[in-house]
């Protein structure tokens, strides 16, 4: 539901993008009304202004319909994005860059999550100026659906493709099976949305032979940038893996291959690498130290073959909703929609298909291997390829799900039926003889509908009236899709024997090939999103986030005690809540990744045993528990849990024996295996409130209760431990101890944080294997911790130099092709 940046666009928003588009063309029309002698990039404009109006048709409801929300069922876009951005934006308006999230998980680092997408250059559009609520965010994925769109149709028009060829292309790669699909996954879309851009930029660096190759090579590394810092590694690695091919495809196309032509190709290929990991390294150098402490520190083979989008899943290529439009609905198996719906449209195939006859264009045999190196990618272990890459392609090894290489097919598929559509068009104007490439085109698509017509269908409509399929299975919508392909397909014959028979100009066949095109793929892919359920009520439960607030402050230390909604609960309640709030803190939430390896460890055996220490030890005061949880005895029993309040759809119990957060104690064990913290705590042989579990050091025995121990014997010592600040990166605390001990912190233990005792440098080290502890002497002192990492430091530093340098270089060059120094823009290029 588009309420939010600017929520001015409903019911009025196609309306109002008509518009903005009529404006644009007005002003380029009158700009070359002026310059009659410069190139018609008005019509250019008027192409981009009907992608702009194509975007709004697609997103039609969300634009004109109130109570509709994108995507169904929410998915990672409700639970997980949208806390996300919108805890950037609060502490970026508050002047704090957020290195760190201790809302979630009990506290894991934010800012190297690339998912975050902190760094993201258009996101800063949003947090200084705008609050941040869902409809901001889908306001931007409908913004780079239509950048898309652009980038693709510039990249297309620039390899010499027609204005109609180029749009068909730019409809086909933005509103494809893969970018629909994956409007839930917010940097997915945002990632795939710069490739077309980067490939634009890296073929004019390498085809021009002037100085301004090297412009454009900065400019391909920017762009790039752009592209990696927008939050998703794995797609990023299949753009540069796109890039990667032209620059070997364009390479190989050079005549004669020399050196002399070899090397600057090289240097202009690093350079623009270089540019983008520069840049930025902002983002990479904190993800690379967090992915290595996280529980994606290594993925397996069949976790990377994970959601292969198999043959059987191919049927989707021409019969979209074949399987249904719920991942439910798809064979047992690790097949769902989300993942492997691939439907480009039955047109965008036909006119592949003449791209490919045709190869009129040197750029098709490219395109060409972009779908060939998706298909055979994307089958995960079917294909050896698949385990190659994993094995010996750097970065591979830690990415999941090869079904997502079905972005470069879309790519690809974009390319061969702008090429397609490109050749009929040019096809159809010429003389009979030229044509007949048409006619054979025309004769193998009318033999497609025939066996279709007499032969597929009937036995369809036979299984489904006499053997039953109608009520079993999913006969009936199997027969809706292939009916839509038939039509789609007959219309798609119907209108090129027209032409081909001269009842039609070419032009304006051409025009009807593109409407087509565009009802075919925008028919089942525009309904695959909407939905008038509220996806964000899981957020909602205001009563109850209030009673959790009051019940979670714990005047002993002045940090709030912690919620378990852990618990799957997600029906009712979303599992990120605590971080949209920012008053809230979780053991859990949104499915992440990149949560760090040894407190989901620790969890993960602690919520399965809520009577034991290593339980009580997280802090978890209260539990979200809904019809789905299981309930254990534990929660039915009068000692340690009691029903605080009862919700629609959930109740909240409360741990009496719940931790707080920050304690101390007086005793010290040292155990290095995990497993051995766990058994100790499992087995009551250690109470947390009186002992510390230690990696490393000397153990020390003591009488003395710790805080927390002396606190639930109703014993007063004098001794405790105060938060008198407690923000994202900063913690300070105020410690009276009448011995030396050490101050337990059941924040998440992660490298980066520096500690401070009254001033003097300390250290931070595990405690209990995933938490943190600090040592500390007799007498009262003050403990000030910072999180700011030293590769956060250096890659702040790497990238200013980076942008600086490729900035001053880009503009270096830039005054001296000015001056004529540098030869003109475009001369001199290669023939390729």
């Amino acid at each position: 539901m588009l309420t939010g940046l600017p929520g001015l666009l409903q019911p009025w928003g196609i309306i109002l993008l008509a518009v903005i588009a009529a404006g644009m063309y007005f002003v380029a029309y009158r700009w070359h009304r002026a310059n009659p002698g410069r190139q018609q990039l008005h019509l250019d404009v008027a192409a981009l202004a009907l992608l702009a109006l194509l975007t709004g048709g697609f997103f039609w409801r969300a634009l004109t319909e109130s109570g509709v929300f994108m995507p169904a069922g929410g998915g990672d876009l409700a639970s997980f994005y949208y806390p996300s951005y919108e805890y950037a934006a609060q502490q970026i308006k508050a002047g704090s860059i957020p290195l760190w999230n201790p809302h979630v998980f009990s506290g894991m680092p934010f800012a190297a999550d690339v998912q975050a997408g902190l760094f993201y250059p258009l996101n800063w559009i949003l947090y200084p100026f705008f609050s941040i609520d869902y409809g901001a965010l889908e306001w931007l994925l409908i913004a780079h659906y239509w950048l898309a769109s652009v980038f693709t149709y510039v990249f297309l028009r620039d390899v010499g493709l027609s204005r109609l060829g180029a749009l068909a292309g730019g409809v086909v790669f933005a509103f494809c099976g893969f970018m629909v699909a994956h409007l839930g996954h917010l940097p997915m879309v945002l990632v795939a949305t710069w490739i077309p851009l980067i490939l634009l930029m890296l073929r004019r660096a390498l085809l021009n032979r002037m100085l301004a190759g090297w412009a454009w090579a900065i400019g391909a590394g920017l762009v790039m940038a752009v592209s990696l810092l927008a939050g998703h590694v794995q797609i990023f690695s299949y753009g540069l893996m796109a890039a990667g091919v032209l620059w070997l495809y364009l390479l190989l196309g050079e005549k004669p291959l020399t050196a002399r032509r070899v090397v600057p190709w090289v240097l202009k290929g690093g350079l623009a690498l270089a540019v983008a990991l520069g840049i930025g390294a902002i983002q990479l150098l904190p993800s690379l130290r967090l992915s290595a402490e996280s529980v994606r520190a290594a993925v397996s083979y069949e976790e990377a073959s994970q959601f292969a989008n198999q043959p059987i899943t191919w049927v989707n290529f021409i019969l979209p909703r074949v399987f249904g439009s719920n991942p439910a609905n798809y064979f047992p198996g690790e097949w769902q929609n989300t993942e492997n719906w691939g439907y480009s449209g039955v047109i965008t195939l036909a006119l592949a298909a003449a791209g490919l006859a045709f190869k009129r264009g040197r750029l098709v045999g490219f395109f060409g291997v972009l779908v060939a190196l998706a298909l055979v990618i994307m089958v995960g272990d079917l294909s050896i390829v698949g385990a190659w890459i994993y094995k010996f392609a750097p970065g591979f090894s830690s990415l999941r799900s090869s079904g997502r290489a079905l972005v470069l097919l879309g790519l690809g598929l974009a390319g061969l039926a702008a090429y397609g559509l490109d050749a009929l068009v040019a096809s159809l104007a010429k003389r009979e003889k030229a044509r007949q490439n048409v006619f054979w085109w025309l004769v193998g698509l009318s033999a497609v509908l025939v066996v279709l017509v007499l032969g597929v269908m009937p036995a369809f409509y036979k299984e489904a009236i006499i053997g039953g399929g109608a009520e079993y299975g999913r006969l009936p919508g199997a027969i809706n899709e292939l009916g839509m392909l038939l039509l789609w397909l007959g219309l798609l014959v119907g209108v090129g024997w027209a032409a081909y028979r001269g009842r039609l100009g070419a032009m304006a066949a051409g025009g009807v090939m593109l409407a087509l095109l565009v009802l075919d793929l925008f028919s089942p892919n525009s309904r695959f999103n909407p939905t008038t359920t509220n996806i964000l009520a899981g957020f909602e439960n205001y009563s109850a986030i209030s009673v959790l607030f009051k019940g979670t402050q714990d005047e002993r230390t002045n940090i709030p005690l912690r919620i378990n909604s852990d618990t799957n609960a997600q029906d009712v309640w979303q599992p990120s809540t605590g971080l949209r709030s920012g008053v809230l803190y979780d053991t859990g939430g949104a499915f992440n990744p990149l949560k760090l390896e040894r407190y989901d460890y620790l969890w993960e055996i602690a919520k399965r045993n809520p009577e034991t220490p290593l339980y009580d030890l997280t802090g978890a005061a209260f539990e979200i528990i809904s019809p789905t949880t299981t309930i254990t005895p534990a929660h039915t029993g009068e000692l340690k849990w009691e029903l605080v309040d009862r919700f629609e759809g959930f109740d909240i119990y409360r741990n009496k024996n719940a931790l707080p957060r920050a304690f101390l104690v007086h005793e010290s064990r040292v155990l290095q295996k995990p497993e051995s913290i766990v058994l100790e705590l499992r087995r009551f042989d250690v109470d947390p409130r009186h002992t510390v579990i230690l990696e490393s050091g000397t153990p020390t025995q003591s009488d003395l209760p710790g805080t927390a121990e002396a606190f639930a014997q109703g014993q007063s010592t004098g001794e405790f431990v105060r938060a008198t600040r407690y923000s994202p990166n900063e913690i300070d605390l105020t410690v009276k101890a009448n011995a030396p001990g050490w101050v337990v912190l059941t924040d998440a233990w992660y490298p980066g944080w520096e500690v401070k005792i009254n001033g003097q440098p300390a250290s931070v080290e595990p405690a209990f294997y995933a938490y943190r502890a600090v040592k500390v002497g007799a007498g009262e002192q003050t403990i000030a911790m910072r999180f700011e990492p030293n590769n956060w430091r250096v890659a702040r530093i790497v990238t200013l130099l980076a942008l600086v340098g490729a900035l001053g270089w880009l503009g270096a060059i830039l005054f001296l092709m000015r001056r004529g120094r540098g030869g003109q823009w475009m001369n001199r290029t290669s023939k390729t």
